[in-house]
C-alpha cells in the first residue's frame, strides 16, 4: 500500500478487469474477489484483492462500498460520438453523403433553438453513463450555444469531455453555415470559457471534414490551433470511396485526403481522426508519424454499408486507435456493442481479435488517442479513478454464461458478447459516482 496516498474509499467486487500492452499485444490482468482503493485526490491508490484490505477496512475513515458479485473495468472511452444524431439513429437506406443531406443536416439546423441543444446535451450524458462511458470526444453543431450547452451539460454529470462546436462554411445548408471569421471568434469566447476547466473539459477545433470547409474555413481553422497549442482537433477521413473521390476532385491542390488537414497545421497529438477505412499506406504512415490517432467506428461503418475498417494493418503502421460509437450512423452507445461489431469486422477479414485487444481499444487505447492516457484508461495507481462496475445478474443469460466459464478471457468475451447498458450498475470518474 503506498504510504503516500491517503485512502478515502474502497470498492469491493467478484472481479476486477484491467489491460496492459505487453510486446505488443494486449493482455488481461483479472483479479477475483477484488479491491480498489480510491485516494482523496480520486485518484487509484491501490488494486489487489480484497483480503490485502483488511487492515485499510478496520479504519473507521475509509469509506468500504462493496459491489458484491460486481465487475470493476476501466472507464470506457467513446473517441467520436455526435451529439445532435441521437434523434437520427436508425435512419437506414441511404450512403453517407446522402444520409447527411436527408437526415443530419435537417435535425442539426435545429440546435439553434436552446431547448432543443438542452435537451439532446442531458439525454447524450443519460446514455452515456448508462453505458459506462467516462470519456467522450463528441462533435456539437455549428451553433456556438449549442456547443456552450453541451460543455454544461458535461461538468453538471461529472464526465470528461473534448468537443467544440463544428466548423462549417460551404457544402450543406445554409442554416447550418456559418462565415470563418464569425466561426472563429465564437470559439475563442468557446475556448477561454472551457478548455482547461474542471481537469475534465477540453476543447477542439471541429471541422466536420474535408467537403463543409472552404479554404479559407481550413486557414483560420489552422491559424487558431498555432495560437492556442494544447486544443485538441477532431474531424473524419477516408470514410467512403465516394467521399474520398469528393475530396480529391475539390481539393485538388491536395496530395491526398490527409494532406488536406495536415497542409492546415491541423495534424499530431491530440487530433484525432474518425473512420480511416480508406486511408493509403502512405497516409497511414504519416499518421503514425505526426502523431494522428484514430476513431473506429464499426456499427456505424456497417449500418451506412460504408466499408470494413482492416485493424491490423491500421495498427501495424502505428496508428494509435480507439473504438467510437459514432451515433447516429452507429447504431449503440453501448461500448460492449461496439466491441463485438469491432470484433466481428475483424473476424471477417481473417483477422479475430481477443477480448483483451477489444477491451483495451475502449479503454486505454481511447485514452491514448485523446492524449489521456497518462490520466485514465486502465487501473493503475496513479491514474484517475474512473471506472465502471458492471452487474452481470442484471441480464439471466449472461450471468449463467460466466458461471460456465473456464477463464478470466472467456468470461470478458462472455460480457462484450452479452453485455450492453442493462448491465451497468456504477459509473465512477475521480472516484466519484455519476448519476444521469
Amino acid at each position: 500500500m503506498p504510504a503516500n496516498r491517503q485512502i478515502a474509499t474502497i470498492h469491493k467486487a467478484a472481479e476486477l478487469w484491467t489491460t496492459v500492452m505487453r510486446g505488443g499485444e494486449a493482455q488481461l490482468t483479472s483479479i477475483r474477489d477484488a479491491a480498489l482503493a480510491v485516494d482523496k485526490e480520486g485518484r487509484v491508490a491501490a488494486v489487489g484483492r480484497a483480503v490485502e484490505f483488511k487492515n485499510q477496512n478496520a479504519e473507521s475513515s475509509i469509506e468500504v462500498i462493496d459491489h458484491g458479485a460486481g465487475i470493476i473495468v476501466p472507464g470506457f472511452v467513446d473517441t467520436h460520438v455526435h451529439c445532435p444524431q441521437i434523434d437520427v439513429i436508425g435512419c437506414g437506406g441511404y450512403p453517407l453523403l446522402s444520409w447527411l443531406d436527408q437526415f443530419v443536416f435537417p435535425r442539426e439546423a435545429k440546435f439553434s433553438d436552446a431547448t432543443v441543444a438542452t435537451d439532446a446535451a442531458r439525454r447524450l450524458t443519460r446514455e452515456l453513463i448508462h453505458s459506462g462511458v467516462t470519456t467522450a470526444a463528441v462533435f456539437s453543431t455549428s451553433h456556438a450555444a449549442a456547443a456552450d450547452i453541451l460543455f454544461a451539460q458535461f461538468e453538471s454529470a461529472g464526465l470528461r469531455l473534448i468537443s467544440g462546436k463544428t466548423s462549417m462554411d460551404v457544402g450543406a445548408p445554409t442554416n447550418v453555415l456559418q462565415s470563418a471569421r464569425a466561426d472563429i471568434e465564437d470559439q475563442e469566447t468557446l475556448i477561454k470559457k472551457w478548455h482547461g476547466r474542471a481537469g475534465r473539459l477540453f476543447y477542439a477545433i471541429t471541422p466536420r471534414f474535408a467537403l463543409s470547409c472552404s479554404r479559407e474555413m481550413m486557414r483560420a481553422l489552422g491559424d487558431l490551433r498555432e495560437r492556442h497549442r494544447g486544443l485538441y482537433v477532431q474531424s473524419h477521413i477516408s470514410e467512403t470511396r465516394d467521399e474520398v473521390e469528393t475530396v480529391r476532385s475539390v481539393w485538388k491542390d491536395a496530395a491526398d485526403y490527409l494532406a488536406v488537414y495536415a497542409d492546415h497545421g491541423l495534424l499530431g497529438e491530440r487530433c484525432v481522426l474518425a473512420h480511416g477505412i480508406y486511408l493509403t499506406d502512405s497516409e497511414l504512415d504519416r499518421m503514425a508519424g505526426s502523431k494522428t490517432s484514430l476513431a473506429h467506428c464499426p456499427t456505424s461503418n456497417l449500418f451506412l454499408g460504408s466499408g470494413l475498417l482492416n485493424l491490423k494493418r491500421t495498427l501495424a503502421a502505428g496508428v494509435v486507435t480507439g473504438l467510437a460509437s459514432d451515433v447516429g450512423a452507429g447504431t449503440s452507445f453501448s461500448p460492449w456493442a461496439t466491441m463485438l461489431e469491432a470484433y466481428k469486422v475483424q473476424a471477417i477479414q481473417g483477422n479475430p481479435v481477443s477480448g483483451a485487444q477489444l477491451l483495451y481499444l475502449a479503454t486505454q487505447g481511447g485514452a491514448d488517442s485523446l492524449a489521456l492516457g497518462h490520466e485514465t484508461g486502465s487501473l493503475e495507481v496513479g491514474k484517475r479513478a474512473d471506472f465502471v462496475v458492471i452487474d452481470p445478474a442484471r441480464r439471466s443469460l449472461l450471468s449463467e454464461r460466466l458461471a460456465a466459464a473456464s477463464s478470466p478471457e472467456e468470461r470478458l468475451f462472455s460480457v462484450i458478447t452479452l453485455g450492453d447498458d442493462r448491465v451497468t450498475a456504477g459509473v465512477y470518474v475521480n472516484g466519484l459516482s455519476c448519476h444521469a
